[in-house]
């Protein structure tokens, strides 16, 4: 049949893992509901803004390299705008340079030319025919977004153009150009298309109807630029025809002072991106069909829980400092598995969500499970100190902290606790040894005369009865030391004022038959004419008459046993000092411990069970003082004890 005690253990830790297992699951739940709303509510909360920075760093360090070369950019850039002229050119430029242009596979205009030039109208009609005649030329669109209406070029430029296209743009809510939008709805009921896929119809491209969404653009890596002239160095036919030959060319503007530049997730310390770059960058998009693909909301909500799950499961199983790492590792692969997917797989997912979700698993799961133990123990040492004050134990050691709730506090409890376990089991281990050893001594004495009674070898009366008595007389005086030891330590002490030089004067009158038997002096002359303490009288003279028999019992024939009081600041320091053998320093440490007696082989030696000065210290502790020795070998032993002084009674 199973003891209580294992069974009591095994309730113990079984209720508290259960206690756990629920926190757990708890605040698992809780972080992938946190998880899951910020994640599907972060445009209403504030948290795009914070995806966007990481969106914009993951894609600027993972950005692709140019994969294709059949993009040609021709830029209307400050050199040219320095030698041609102020800005904006005659149309009859652009027809010249559609002249340069003519083995392009598709020329986009990047240029709004909604407006007449009345200072030179004929120039409309001029590039006219240059459009009609190349035949494979987009001119762009502007979308009212207001009204919702396509605004064409000039009529005879609408007619001769291969097919248009708007080129409006849109900035996210931090003003970063990051996708296109490719086709919009008028309010005429008509669809049109964005400017690139104008161009890719024109050139031959098969094109499916594209979303109406905006489409990420995975912009090109610095590294890898497009290739680009000078709108000068073509028009005056520094570059060679045959460098347009079957390319996509788009012609816009370059220069700082012409607006049309636009920030971009490559943008680095205020830098924009010229319009007609961010055009070629969604036409290299296009042509390779790649854009960066992002999850639905709540297909974002669900994938953000998964690094939370993750994080929380290490947490479950790991210890803090293990977990406090797996955090971070968790932040990292967070970190790292955005990387991968944009340079790998040009996918984006929102992270900020898993961000928040795993940083705060790491406290909140650290304070349920904390306060989860930490409550457990608590009703442990509730339990455990009712049950030694039912024992009329004193439980100050570890209730001094009761109104402090931090963990420190409760930490500190539990070491008293334990280390009253500790001391409970060690006086456990004494007791036994005591009761298996000493106690049982003498009644095995006793029982071997009574055996040797009904032998050849049998004792007289008298000498038999003599020596029953003295082994009677040392199993008494064995329990009543254990019972004075185990009194002083747990039974409540009954306070009360009283003179120390007449405790121990009462002590020395106790002792003076003891001591004259054995032709010793006790001499007590150096005292105040009061000292005034504080205790329980009975214990005291019992721990001083304990001093005042061993010393007594351990001097030579013909010496003096002195005592004297004296202030000692606050305290009363009374001292009693005999002429005996000493005490070698080596055996010092343990003499106060119970159950410890110095093992003398020489003649003459005192038995005991070691209990004596173990009782004194305890009482002189618990008094508020303290007990010292000086001794050394055959020079006698002086103890020492400090006990508060209080003022006299009235």
């Amino acid at each position: 049949m199973a003891s209580p005690a294992p069974r009591a253990a095994t309730d113990f830790w079984g209720n508290l893992e259960r206690r756990i297992n629920i926190e757990w699951l708890a605040a698992t739940a809780a972080m992938l509901m946190l998880t899951m709303g910020l994640s599907y509510f972060s445009a209403p909360m504030g948290l795009t803004r914070l995806d966007y920075a990481f969106y914009d760093q993951t894609l600027a360090s993972a950005a692709p390299q140019r994969q294709r070369d059949d993009i040609v950019v021709i830029a209307i850039d400050d050199n040219s705008i320095e030698q041609i002229g102020y800005w904006p050119w005659r149309r009859a430029l652009h027809a010249r340079l559609l002249e340069r242009l003519g083995q392009a596979r598709v020329v986009g205009f990047d240029l709004v030319l909604s407006d007449l030039n009345p200072a030179y109208p004929q120039d409309d009609a001029l590039l006219a025919r240059a459009i009609a005649q190349h035949g494979k030329v987009v001119l762009p669109l502007v979308v009212d977004n207001e009204r919702r209406q396509a605004l064409p070029p000039q009529p005879p430029l609408a007619t001769a153009a291969a097919a248009l296209g708007f080129i409006n743009i849109y900035p996210d809510g931090d003003g970063v150009i990051r996708s296109l939008v490719l086709r919009q709805h008028l309010t005429s009921g008509r669809d049109v298309d964005h400017f690139i896929v104008a161009m890719l119809a024109t050139a031959g491209e098969a094109t499916p109807a594209p979303p109406e969404k905006p489409l990420l653009i995975p912009y090109a890596h610095p590294s890898s630029p497009f290739v680009s002239y000078p709108y000068k160095q073509v028009l005056d036919g520094a570059v060679p025809a045959s460098a347009f030959k079957d390319k996509y060319v788009l012609v816009g503007s370059w220069a700082s002072g012409l607006g049309d530049a636009f920030p971009t997730p490559l943008s680095r310390q205020g830098e924009a991106m010229a319009g007609v770059e961010i055009l070629a960058n969604g036409l290299h998009s296009a042509l390779l069909g790649q854009w960066i693909v992002t999850p639905s909301r709540w297909q974002a909500a669900a994938l953000a829980c998964l690094p939370v799950l993750l994080a929380c499961i290490a947490l479950r199983r790991l210890s803090p400092r293990r977990s406090f790492l797996a955090t971070l590792g968790v932040l990292l692969l967070i970190a790292a598995a955005s990387w991968l997917l944009m340079r790998y797989a040009q996918a984006w997912m929102p992270i900020t969500a898993s961000i928040i979700g795993v940083a705060l698993a790491y406290p909140l799961w650290s304070w349920r499970s904390q306060e989860a133990a930490l409550q457990h123990i608590d009703r442990e040492l509730d339990s455990l100190n009712r049950e030694r004050l039912a024992l009329g134990d004193d439980i100050s050691a570890v209730a001094h902290a009761v109104n402090d709730d931090s963990l420190p506090a409760r930490i500190t409890q539990l070491q008293n606790t334990i280390a009253l376990l500790r001391h409970a089991h060690g006086r456990r281990e004494d007791t036994l040894r005591f009761l298996s050893h000493d106690m049982r001594a003498p009644q095995s004495s006793i029982l071997a005369l009574t055996q040797l009674q009904s032998r050849d070898h049998a004792l007289s009366q008298d000498e038999l009865l003599e020596r029953i008595n003295q082994h009677a007389h040392r199993t008494l005086d064995l329990v009543d030391s254990f019972v004075q030891l185990t009194r002083a330590e747990a039974a409540k002490i009954n306070r009360r004022r009283l003179d120390l030089v007449d405790l121990i004067t009462q002590s020395c009158d106790d002792l003076w038959a003891q001591a004259a038997q054995s032709d010793i002096t006790v001499v007590f002359d150096e005292h105040p004419d009061q000292a005034w303490t504080e205790g329980d009288p009975a214990m005291l003279r019992r721990a001083w008459c304990n001093l005042l028999d061993n010393a007594i019992k351990y001097s030579a024939p013909h010496t003096t046993v002195t005592c004297r009081v004296q202030r000692d600041g606050p305290f009363w320091l009374a001292a009693i000092a005999d002429q005996g053998r000493g005490i070698a320093s080596r055996n010092q440490h343990e003499l106060f411990h119970p159950f410890s007696r110095i093992r003398d082989e020489g003649q003459g030696h005192p038995s005991g069970a070691g209990l004596g000065l173990a009782f004194v210290k305890t009482v002189i502790n618990r008094h508020g003082g303290s007990i010292e020795l000086e001794s050394e070998e055959n020079r006698g032993t002086t103890f020492f004890i400090r006990l508060p002084a209080v003022p006299a009674p009235d």
